[in-house]
């Protein structure tokens, strides 16, 4: 069975936590991310028998940033994981929600719009109420939202929330923090070790995320009732990943061009993202997150 997730949020340093937490003996967790508790993985229970090559004694976890901002993974995972800890980390909203557009226009997710219109469509579709991949770029911002929800179906006590800074800032420190929350015993510095290298490259050039996403559509297909995307034949994979190893080798030489955000949306989405924090302070000293 499953001991903790890292619920996110997404691009919110998750994946620096889990490359370095994976390293520690005391921690079994699988590479990438376990869409366990998502279709259509979920119809196999696949969390009751992910651990069962994990070493004895050892803590297991996995990682899913888009559980935290999910109504059906709250529902599924607390009936399935009624003892389960959680890591959180939270990043200023308005960069967050910018980092997963382009996210998700690399990864073809979404059509490659500039900036502001595709943002613009994105909150359209947040505020129709669509259950669509647009939707959730803005949604998935919305952490006051979702930790409400998520403390109800768990204890307070069972969640570790921290600030993307504190991460970026002190990996290290971070580490402690989420060894000591997981429940391994003794000096939980001790065994310690730091992944070299970056996790992920960012891309919010528009040229390169135009190059990325060609990569992406050739590398995956659309898996049918599901927001996900799966593996193309090996051939294809290879060929996509020219693309999007050029676009990342591109973005890493030399300055990438960011398309700045309007006037208007920005103040759209403080206005939406303030009402949040509200609720967000509610819940926990948000100051301590370190954007207000």
């Amino acid at each position: 069975m499953i001991d903790f997730i890292i619920l996110g949020a997404q691009k919110a340093a998750t994946s620096a936590l889990q490359d370095s937490l994976r390293l520690h003996p005391s921690v079994f967790m699988p590479m990438g991310e376990s869409p366990f508790f998502e279709d259509p993985d979920f119809a196999s229970q696949p969390w009751e028998t992910f651990s069962e090559t994990a070493p004895s004694g050892t803590i297991k976890g996995i990682k899913r940033p888009d559980y935290l901002c999910s109504d059906q993974a709250i529902e599924r995972i607390s009936t399935a994981l009624p003892e389960c800890k959680f890591i959180v980390v939270l990043r200023e909203p308005i960069s967050r929600t910018i980092s997963s557009y382009c996210y998700m226009v690399r990864h073809a997710h979404l059509p490659a719009l500039p900036l502001n219109v595709g943002l613009a469509e994105c909150l359209r579709a947040y505020e129709a109420g669509e259950n669509s991949r647009a939707a959730t770029v803005i949604s998935y911002s919305l952490y006051g939202a979702y930790l409400d929800k998520w403390f109800q179906a768990y204890p307070k006590e069972n969640f570790l929330v921290l600030p993307q800074k504190s991460v970026g800032e002190n990996l290290r420190g971070a580490l402690v923090q989420c060894l000591e929350h997981i429940g391994v015993e003794g000096d939980a510095s001790a065994d310690i070790a730091i992944k070299a290298g970056e996790s992920n490259v960012g891309l919010y050039d528009p040229k390169m995320l135009k190059i990325a996403r060609i990569g992406s559509l050739l590398k995956t297909r659309p898996i049918k009732g599901s927001y996900r995307r799966e593996p193309r034949s090996i051939p294809m994979r290879a060929f996509g990943s020219l693309f999007s190893k050029y676009a990342e080798a591109r973005a890493l030489q030399k300055q990438q061009i960011r398309e700045t955000l309007s006037t208007d949306l920005t103040e759209k989405l403080t206005h939406l993202f303030d009402r949040d924090l509200e609720t967000l302070e509610a819940l926990l000293d948000a100051r301590e997150l370190g954007w207000k």
